[in-house]
């Protein structure tokens, strides 16, 4: 069950591409001068990757999200760690790949949570 219907699979992808070009960025940019942050990386991290993963699905509707979607972004955030153990004033972390875990798995639960209260919309 898709958390936005009526969000359609192209505006999605452009909205993930969007999202994850920002984040890139603002991962290898120096730490010293990301223009937004919560205050608290580890939130910034929760944040980032819980939306990929709700914008991954919305975009790639028909792909299972705990099989290739969750794993998808999973993989791209750890991308970014390896990424950042080659930037000065950056460093790869272990913590920060939990943190992404963390979102992902989040916007999983909300989902699962949406799709047992929301009844399915009537077709036809």
């Amino acid at each position: 069950m898709l958390l936005f219907p009526w969000l359609s699979p192209l505006l999605a992808r452009m909205a993930l591409a969007v999202a994850a070009i920002t984040i890139m960025a603002l991962a290898l940019m120096p730490a010293s001068e990301v223009p937004v942050s919560t205050s608290w990386d580890k939130l910034d991290h929760w944040f980032a990757f819980f939306t990929l993963a709700l914008l991954a699905e919305q975009a790639f509707p028909q792909q299972s999200f705990w099989k290739r979607i969750a794993p998808g972004v999973l993989a791209y955030g750890m991308g970014i760690e390896i990424a950042q153990w080659f930037i000065p004033d950056r460093d790869a972390s272990v913590m920060d790949v939990l943190a992404n875990s963390i979102g992902i798995a989040a916007y999983g639960a909300v989902r699962q949570l949406v799709a047992v209260l929301v009844p399915p919309a009537p077709t036809g």
